[in-house]
């Protein structure tokens, strides 16, 4: 079957949700308000979902929502909100009337995930899911006071950050920038980079975002490539029903040890982001418009930054919009590689000075929801991902151009209260012109089916099962097909507690420039692998999440993952000097993913702890894993409604490195003091990284990690 053959199948499934027979009982409807129990004020962007069908509404800022159409009967709506305690209702619905409730909600001391869609391509809550997820809310970014994303996330639990790039649970290290093992989707779109097939954490939105949704393990089932060791979701706040502009302007400086200093003028770093929202007739539109810049806190390590990006949501009140978004990155960055030498870290070689690279970014996503019915939902997301990258080293000077074209067709089909059908395929063609990819211009196809079925099977016992088909051919390359399936099971013993397990695959498809780069970087030659396969892996996990008190949240979980044909830059044998992308390497990684929030004394001191610990093998040495910490800590310590914190964050030794394995290495630990406030309408925030002016590699060989560093942020919003 044909994948358009296989869409026009599941169109004609869902327009089933539109006989004449059911348009004909669709005659009621739900409407709402949600209010805060302690101030009787309306509470906005609250989920509220019929249980067992494809609807859904979300309350506005008067704390107003609507369902409808519905059938007469009785209905079980699932409210929540990552502030507040979640309630559900059963509603009775009448012929021809219109049924009113009030939803009265009661604060939590703290925050904690409200439903989420990424882990079932559904809202669900949490702990209904079988695989383990973390949340951050876009509130707590911004208390956070980062620049970009990568600031944050090393404190959602699971997540740990390896001189800068993203690692879920041990199953990334150290790839610099070729070939993510996590998937990052924006709204439910894909926003990996063409050629290397990694994430560009600065060209994500940092002001407009809702919640961010952390999956780990391998998710391949429902997203595929690259979710071999999780899936991150930012998801975007709609635009506002009245206009609203926020402005966020920051200056900081880096503090350089009097040791290290390598010039004479002061470091650096601003930034100013400007963003109006409004509704203009039925349609909600969002513009955002950023310029950066930065000298680095190293020598050749100046940044500057230009973004945009706007959001439409239509109809702007439905709880199922199409939204069509469009974002632009253009960022000019010199390159720091290793250091001059360990007493002189902040420097380069003098023959890279002047080494940098531009890279220019266009995403544009439409999420369309043509069906939504209580028997059906359909969702049809269509992109188009554009980079231009080039490269002007001292030793070589190399371009790359791609565009990948890309659609993800959903179909939820509801035939039982108890019971949840989600089949759909995806499809993606990616052209690409370089200089540095041999004699090939590759054009990459990837194509998948897949299906899940979800059931309740008790009231204390779900389940969930799952297949996904994935076909990956490159140009002149060899061909993939993978197979990832996955099963599941959630057992609710009380309201207050949930336990999970679950056995997934995970795949990978090799980037392009892991299979086609034929060039010279740092001296080092590196030629293509035509037969370059796909990553693989398998993994189990049995965890759980208890509300032991109001004032304690905690989740916890052990997970066992078994990883094949690992791809790793390898020496060619009888060549000196020559690398080549190989699949060589076999793998475990287990270990215990934990997260323990606790109000010590509601509003005024809170307290949370993330912890992984990882026991990781290569199988060909049975040495540890490279760029693997055993121990990563973080926690936050925040007083007065987070006006005051405390971040700490901890790694322990890395065992195993690649390059230099007999440099000096060590625990790393780091402190930031935030300190923040609200005087009418106007944010001001501060912030100390690396307070005690620590000393550190980040864990890349000869890469000393950020010195310290103070900045001052002003957020006015009208």
């Amino acid at each position: 079957m044909t994948v358009t053959s296989f869409s026009g199948a599941l169109i004609f499934l869902g327009l089933l949700g539109f006989a004449p027979d059911r348009l004909a009982a669709q005659d009621g409807a739900i409407r709402g308000l949600v209010v805060d129990a302690e101030t009787r004020t309306p509470v906005s962007n609250v989920s509220v979902v019929v249980r067992g069908s494809g609807l859904r509404g979300i309350s506005g800022e008067d704390g107003r929502f609507e369902i409808a159409p519905l059938s007469v009967g009785g209905y079980t709506l699932l409210i929540a909100h990552a502030s507040f305690q979640e309630t559900t209702l059963r509603v009775e619905v009448t012929a021809g009337q219109d049924t009113r409730i009030e939803v009265i909600l009661e604060r939590f001391v703290f925050e904690v995930p409200g439903l989420v869609v990424t882990a079932n391509r559904s809202e669900t809550r949490p702990e209904d899911a079988p695989v383990s997820i973390s949340v951050m809310t876009g509130d707590e970014i911004e208390r956070r006071n980062v620049i970009s994303l990568s600031e944050a996330l090393p404190f959602t639990q699971g997540v740990i950050f390896n001189s800068g790039q993203m690692d879920i649970r041990g199953a990334t290290g150290l790839a610099r920038g070729v070939g993510s093992r996590v998937l990052m989707l924006q709204d439910g779109h894909r926003v990996l980079s063409g050629v290397g097939a990694s994430i560009e954490f600065d060209a994500l939105p940092t002001l407009d975002i809702e919640r961010i949704e952390v999956v780990k393990g391998p998710h391949s089932t429902l997203f595929g490539s690259n979710a071999l060791g999780g899936v991150v979701n930012v998801i975007t706040k709609r635009p506002t029903s009245r206009p609203e502009t926020i402005v966020q302007a920051y200056y900081g400086v880096f503090d350089t040890p009097s040791e290290f200093e390598f010039t004479d003028e002061s470091l650096a770093m601003s930034g100013l982001k400007a963003q109006h929202s409004n509704q203009f007739g039925g349609v909600g539109a969002t513009l955002f418009f950023g310029r950066e810049s930065t000298d680095g806190f190293r020598q050749n390590g100046r940044v500057d930054r230009w973004s945009g990006r706007v959001k439409t949501v239509c109809p702007a009140e439905s709880a199922n919009p199409w939204e069509v978004f469009a974002s632009f990155t253009r960022e000019d960055e010199e390159e720091f590689f290793t250091w001059l030498s360990a007493d002189r870290p902040l420097e380069v070689d003098p023959l890279e000075l002047g080494d940098w690279k531009r890279e220019d970014d266009f995403v544009l996503g439409v999420t369309a929801n043509p069906i939504a019915t209580p028997d059906a939902r359909l969702q049809i997301r269509p992109s188009i991902y554009h980079a231009r990258v080039r490269n002007h080293f001292h030793d070589n000077e190399d371009f790359h151009r791609s565009t990948r074209y890309g659609a993800d067709l959903q179909l939820s089909l509801y035939p039982a209260a108890d019971h949840a059908l989600t089949v759909g395929g995806e499809a993606a063609y990616t052209p690409v012109s370089s200089n540095f990819l041999g004699d090939v211009e590759p054009r990459v196809t990837d194509l998948a089916v897949f299906a899940q079925d979800e059931i309740i099977l008790s009231d204390q016992v779900r389940g969930s099962i799952g297949i996904r088909l994935d076909y990956h051919k490159a140009t002149g390359a060899e061909r993939d097909l993978a197979v990832n399936p996955k099963i599941g099971v959630v057992f609710q013993p009380t309201s207050r507690l949930s336990l999970r397990s679950s056995i997934s695959r995970g795949y990978r498809a090799p980037s392009i420039s892991e299979q086609f780069t034929q060039t010279t970087v740092f001296g080092f030659s590196v030629i293509p692998n035509f037969a370059l396969s796909g990553e693989t892996a398998w993994a189990a996990e049995i965890a759980g999440t208890a509300r032991l008190t109001d004032r304690i949240w905690l989740d916890a979980g052990a997970f066992w993952s078994e990883y094949r044909d690992l791809i790793e830059p390898t020496a060619v044998a009888g060549q000196f000097f020559v690398f080549q992308f190989q699949n060589v390497a076999e793998a475990r990684v287990r270990g215990i993913d934990t997260g323990i929030r606790f109000a010590v004394l509601p509003d005024h001191l809170n307290f949370n702890v993330n912890y992984v610990f990882l026991d990781s093998e290569d199988s060909r040495t049975g040495d540890p894993l490279p760029y693997r910490s055993s121990h990563n800590l973080t926690t936050t310590l925040s007083g007065w409604r987070d006006r005051l914190a405390l971040d700490v964050r901890y790694r322990s030794r890395v065992d195993e490195v690649l390059a230099f394995p007999l440099d000096d290495r060590g625990d790393v630990t780091v402190v930031d003091l935030r300190l923040g406030y609200d005087i009418s309408g106007w944010g001001i925030q501060a912030k100390v990284e690396n307070l005690f002016q620590n000393s550190y590699v980040d864990v890349q060989e000869r890469s000393p990690g950020r010195t310290r560093s103070f900045r001052l942020t002003l957020t006015p919003r009208f």
